[in-house]
């Protein structure tokens, strides 16, 4: 939805690894040249070490566009960690179009006939794995007998093995001490610096085609390079959420508290005994699962006494049944108003409040989400005002921040799937009414 609201020719801070987007920090740009000279030089082992959410995979997607026009190039990604050393080469067989045969001796003919096709066409053969920490052992010894494919001139098939910092412990193992020595480069990708990832966000709002007054203000900046810990990846997820509660708010740059607000929302506030490590680990992708937020409950703290000693007092005969029905009226009188002030700050909505359709389900957003699917003649709001218990931009921005697909609310399809923040609601009485036995008292 924001795109034509800030006349964005695409989304400039999009999670696909899209290579013309990409942006030469220091180490990005030292770490491409590795590549380009090991290619160049024929190496044969290549090793690119990165933290998720570097940006390594669209760093290999860009390496890749510029040799493919003089290599024949293999890119494997997310191997099964359970993956065998044979079905290792079936995977680069099918790669280049050809169907594995039985054996493992029928598939080393098969290879061999590739590498020595694309070396009389004068072309170099390239295999580049990705995420190659969840590699075992036996798989990474394959890899590294891949090597002995060569010519009295040079290799005939070069390997970049790409991972996280896992990759680098592996290598060290005393079982691998033979593949770690035919690794001729190592490349690492660092955080991005606080200027490097102002200079970032510049980047990517350009390659949108974005030309205005700058979107963020510098204590959005501020807030965004404390917080993303030089991350591309949560600098992405920070400036997207930004974007989209600042065309919610009908703004046209995004504040402090805008980014405030999103941070509380994504939980890239460290809590009491949590490192600010951590919580970049956490936030890249490490640890992707929400925390439920608290919310006040003193409104329950107030009702219940209140309730108890009603019925206490009508027991014992205190007060009469004129006096019981006065208590209970304040009671419920106190629990109304006490109820009416925590949906404020919690935005939920209270029974009697006229949020939703009768009054009767309370929102629930404080806890975990959970999906439904649109019906049909559904709308957006439909939806919000039955599971959540009404509709306003609190909400909508709620439910735009779980579905970053959902740019645009008032078009959605029957089938589609859509999370909602907070449990399913739980149905409660519009009207305080006592308890039967607190009925019959009266």
């Amino acid at each position: 939805m924001f795109l034509q609201y800030f006349e964005f020719r695409q989304d400039p801070f999009g999670t696909t690894p899209d290579s013309r987007n990409l942006y030469f920090s220091q180490t990005h740009r030292e770490a491409m040249a590795s590549l380009n000279y090991s290619f160049i030089s024929n190496r044969g082992f290549t090793t690119l070490i990165a933290p998720p959410g570097m940006g390594k995979t669209t760093l290999l997607f860009r390496f890749l566009s510029q040799i493919r026009e003089s290599a024949r190039t293999v890119f494997l990604f997310d191997i099964d960690a359970e993956c065998e050393p044979r079905e290792f080469v079936g995977y680069i067989l099918r790669d280049i179009g050809v169907t594995p045969a039985q054996s493992s001796s029928e598939m080393h003919e098969q290879l061999t006939e590739a590498l020595a096709k694309e070396n009389r066409a004068g072309r170099k053969f390239v295999v580049v794995i990705d995420e190659a920490q969840n590699l075992s052992d036996a798989v990474l010894e394959r890899v590294r007998l891949l090597t002995n494919f060569e010519t009295s001139t040079g290799k005939l098939m070069q390997i970049v093995l790409s991972g996280q910092p896992q990759l680098f412990d592996k290598l060290m193992q005393a079982s691998l001490v033979q593949l770690r020595q035919r690794i001729s480069t190592l490349c690492r990708i660092e955080r991005l610096t606080k200027d490097e990832t102002a200079a970032y966000i510049d980047h990517r709002l350009k390659q949108a085609g974005y030309t205005g007054e700058p979107l963020f203000t510098q204590d959005a900046l501020k807030r965004i390079i404390e917080n993303s810990q030089g991350v591309p990846r949560i600098i992405n997820n920070l400036c997207f959420n930004s974007l989209s509660l600042c065309c919610a708010l009908k703004s046209k740059k995004v504040n402090e508290s805008m980014v405030s607000e999103v941070i509380a929302d994504l939980q890239l506030i460290p809590q009491s005994g949590e490192s600010a490590a951590a919580v970049g680990h956490a936030a890249a992708g490490e640890i992707c699962k929400p925390k439920r937020r608290k919310r006040p409950k003193r409104a329950l703290r107030i009702w219940i006494p209140a309730a108890a000693m009603v019925l206490v007092l009508c027991a014992l005969g205190v007060v009469g049944r004129t006096g019981s029905r006065v208590l209970w009226s304040h009671a419920a009188a106190e629990y109304r108003a006490l109820s009416q002030k925590v949906a404020r700050v919690s935005g939920a909505a209270t029974p009697g409040s006229g949020a939703g359709d009768t009054g009767t389900t309370q929102a629930a957003s404080n806890g975990a989400p959970f999906a439904i699917t649109v019906e049909p003649d559904q709308t957006l709001q439909d939806i919000s005002v039955q599971y959540l218990g009404g509709y306003d931009l609190q909400r909508r921005n709620k439910i735009q921040r779980l579905n970053p697909k959902l740019t645009d609310p008032d078009h959605i399809e029957v089938g589609q799937r859509i999370w909602l923040p907070g449990p399913p609601p739980v149905r409660i009485a519009t009207n305080a009414t006592p308890p039967a036995n607190a009925r019959n008292l009266q």
